[in-house]
């Protein structure tokens, strides 16, 4: 009876190899293929659905722009999906289609649906497997055209938080009677309230008689200048008996303003360019320039991880240790990133 079972196990194994071949039998059997079939096998690369569901996503993107198309579909999936673990010891796996109906997921997830929506528009991806983590790398992709469109989106989540643009203008002519000042500004809270690191103040302006000109780091600071007493400015940027005046006041922590004074009987008629530029925290991200990307083949690979959160951005990396194996859905061929 056993010889007969021997023989039939062969038979089966002989009947495997005759129809797929050595190199798949190899790949059925290889540990970490089979470890990262149940997710690579749930990445859908033609589905009209998801197609025309991509297509939404990326309509503000020149065609070909695949630098504009990957971070438009990671910031999308990064503001609009949620984090959500598998119940207590029990491993889901869900379809693209089953991510966008819970809207949310766990990392691979959202790894599986945004490998699935890239490869719907024709860009490569791969499925990187940690021993805690997964993500995802996008395939051939340009660092420096990329750089471009994560500092949009990014500053676009700045001003999400702000409530208001970073960067504020303000232009006027006017006239400033004899003996008076004239205020235009924040009222000094700090502007690391607003994920900011600093604020320059940068003018430009005319005057037809001499003024005073001084930055200050707060609204209070003007008052105590209107009843005569003292205040704080910032001396470096102080001037005097002016006509005519072009420059900037930098890496003010505050979010003051500007003080004009007219000390002169003769009314002076201003004109006067303004600009605050609130300056976003989030380049401390990138003082190195970090876009973390692995080389496959020859072209970069850029890191995908959807669970960074609001400030995530294609190439950033959590700075995970350990293994990473990044799996190929389509051949199964898998690289270790080093």
């Amino acid at each position: 009876m056993k010889k007969h079972l021997i023989v039939i196990g062969i038979a089966v194994l002989l009947l495997i190899v005759g129809l797929s071949g050595c190199n798949d039998l190899g790949k059925l059997l290889d540990p970490i293929v089979q470890r990262a079939e149940p997710y690579t096998s749930k990445i859908v690369r033609n589905d009209i659905s998801l197609r025309a569901y991509v297509n939404s996503i990326i309509k503000n993107c020149t065609a070909g722009d695949r630098e504009c198309q990957v971070n438009a579909v990671y910031r999308y999936i990064v503001e609009n999906y949620n984090y959500v673990p598998d119940p207590e010891g029990v491993e889901l796996i869900q379809a693209p289609q089953e991510t966008i109906q819970v809207g949310g997921g766990d990392c691979e997830d959202l790894s599986i649906l945004l490998n699935s929506l890239l490869e719907n528009i024709g860009i490569k991806t791969y499925l990187v497997l940690t021993d805690t983590h997964a993500y995802s790398l996008a395939y051939d992709i340009d660092t420096d055209n990329l750089w471009n469109y994560i500092e949009q989106s990014l500053t676009k989540q700045v001003e999400k938080e702000f409530g208001e643009s970073i960067r504020q203008t303000y232009e006027n002519t006017f006239v400033l009677e004899g003996y008076s000042s004239w205020y235009y500004g924040g009222n000094g809270t700090p502007v690391e309230n607003f994920d900011t690191d600093y604020v320059n103040i940068g003018y430009e302006l005319e005057s037809s008689c001499p003024i005073d000109f001084y930055v200050v780091k707060s609204k209070d600071d003007f008052q105590n200048h209107i009843d005569g007493e003292s205040y704080t400015h910032y001396t470096s940027c102080q001037e005097e008996n002016v006509l005519s005046l072009t420059d900037a006041c930098s890496h003010l922590v505050n979010y003051g303003g500007i003080i004009l004074f007219n000390d002169n009987w003769e009314d002076a008629t201003i004109q006067i360019e303004i600009e605050f530029y609130f300056h976003p925290s989030f380049y401390n991200l990138f003082e190195d320039e970090i876009i973390t990307y692995y080389s496959i083949n020859g072209k970069k690979c850029i890191v995908l991880d959807c669970t960074a959160g609001e400030y995530g951005y294609p190439g950033y990396d959590a700075g995970l240790t350990g293994e990473k194996i990044a799996i190929d859905p389509i051949t199964q061929k898998y690289y270790y990133l080093v």
